[in-house]
Order: C-alpha cells, then structure tokens, then sequence
C-alpha cells in the first residue's frame, strides 16, 4: 500500500507522523466524502470548495491548489 504524505507517495512502513501533529494531539481534521457514478466524481467542484472553506474554518492549510 502507499501512503500520501507530506507531497510524496510512500511504502505505508514509511509513513509515519510526529507525535506533536496537532490533528493526532487534538483531533483536528476535516473530512469530506466524495462518490462517483459510472467512474465519475459526482459533484467534484463542490466537494473541493467544501472541503477548503472547512480547513479554512479550523486554520488548518491545505498544502496544494484546489485547481480541478
């Protein structure tokens, strides 16, 4: 399996996080579920905006573009 952290793809042995990450101390996070139909996302573009405006919400940086 590979993991996706920090901008790279690693071996899930790997991948590991600091214990002072601050969504492992507080349980900061957002989540945002996506579905497809006949192999495509349903609804992308609001599921993006969705997604930033809560990270936003809670400080948190998404460290890419939302640029679909």
């Amino acid at each position: 399996m590979k993991i996706y952290l920090d901008g790279k793809y690693l071996d899930e042995s790997k991948a590991k996080i600091s214990v002072f990450d601050h969504g492992l101390l507080y349980g900061d996070g957002v989540f945002e579920g996506i579905r497809a139909y006949n192999g495509r996302v349903f609804k992308l573009k609001e599921h993006i905006e969705r997604l930033f405006y809560s990270a936003k919400s809670i400080l948190l940086t998404i460290p890419i573009s939302p640029a679909i």
